[in-house]
């Protein structure tokens, strides 16, 4: 052991020792590529000090909101390969912003480490709005073309795509209008400016408990244990399942070894009672995927959203 303890110190004179061996030895930042006060950023504040407790060092969360996720996305790929830059992995969005334009990152810029939560998207309406059901709004809309108003965070995020494959499967026309979050989205909701608004489940509940808004429809396989009384889209008739999966991520560059030691913390996060307590109160399911599978889950996604834009682009 002294002779192994004697080695590390010469080394460490030197400055051979490698990167990864003391690896945090600084605070990191967490970028979330959405807006303050939406699902993601809750996300990531619920992962922050569980995080910390894990790595032993600060962990920073950053907001860089703008392009329905691109700005985010973007600031991560572009990180250096150090490890001190994580960030939220927003799917599908990591992987249908590069399809749907020419962005600054594509899906190989990233290392997928861990996939944590879900949350259907679900569409949503101003509490005093006429449309009781997801019925009453596409009546509405088969007669008035384009009058429907409908929020979402951004051009190719799930609850985009969700209401625009709603829209074809319905045979209606709804008027898109994309915020830089959920928070600007919910705000314009609850205040009478939009129709509706696409937004996940757990970003949606906490305004339906409040009495603000009405949740007409989810676009989850089965009924949340959360809302066992929205309905699924698909028990309406339309065969359109859509949700959002929170992942942490690297750019890509980084040393095996220490998204290793990154993987096992979140590990670690993802079995501490507190992470699960703090998402049944936000109304999320934990859905915790270790590095191969969320890796190979991405890639089969990717094919799958390739796929989706090629039959019928989202623009």
């Amino acid at each position: 052991m002294l002779k192994i303890a004697t080695a590390f110190l010469a080394l460490l004179a030197l400055g051979t020792v490698p990167a990864y061996a003391e690896w945090p030895e600084k605070p990191i930042s967490m970028i979330v590529a959405y807006s303050a006060g939406g699902g993601t950023d809750v996300t990531a504040r619920t992962i922050q000090p569980l995080l910390e407790k894990a790595l032993g060092q600060e962990v920073i969360v950053v907001n860089r909101p703008g392009a329905g996720g691109e700005t985010g996305h973007a600031a991560l790929a572009q990180a250096p390969a150090d490890g001190y830059t994580i960030g939220i992995l927003n799917l599908p969005p990591m992987l249908t912003i590069p399809i749907t334009r020419q962005a600054s990152f594509t899906a190989d810029d990233f290392i997928p480490v861990a996939d944590l939560v879900r949350d259907p998207s679900a569409i949503s309406v101003p509490a005093d709005s006429p449309f009781q059901t997801l019925a009453d709004l596409i009546a509405f809309a088969k007669e008035n073309p384009g009058a429907v108003t409908v929020g979402t965070t951004g051009v190719g995020t799930d609850d985009h795509l969700a209401t625009r494959y709603l829209a074809d499967a319905a045979g209606i026309d709804l008027t898109h209008v994309p915020f830089a979050g959920a928070g600007p989205a919910r705000t314009a909701l609850i205040g009478g400016h939009i129709s509706a608004a696409a937004l996940n489940l757990g970003e949606a509940l906490p305004s339906a408990k409040e009495g603000l808004v009405r949740v007409l429809a989810q676009f989850g396989d089965t009924p949340s244990e959360f809302a066992p009384d929205v309905p699924t889209v698909m028990s309406l008739g339309y065969n359109v399942r859509m949700l959002s999966e929170r992942g942490i991520g690297l750019p890509k560059g980084v040393d095996p070894a220490i998204v290793e030691k990154l993987a096992k913390a979140i590990e670690s996060v993802a079995q501490d009672p507190a992470f699960h307590s703090r998402n049944a109160e936000l109304f999320t399911e934990v859905k915790y995927l270790p590095t191969d599978q969320f890796q190979a889950h991405v890639k089969s996604l990717a094919v799958d959203y390739k796929a989706m834009w090629d039959k019928a682009p989202w623009q």
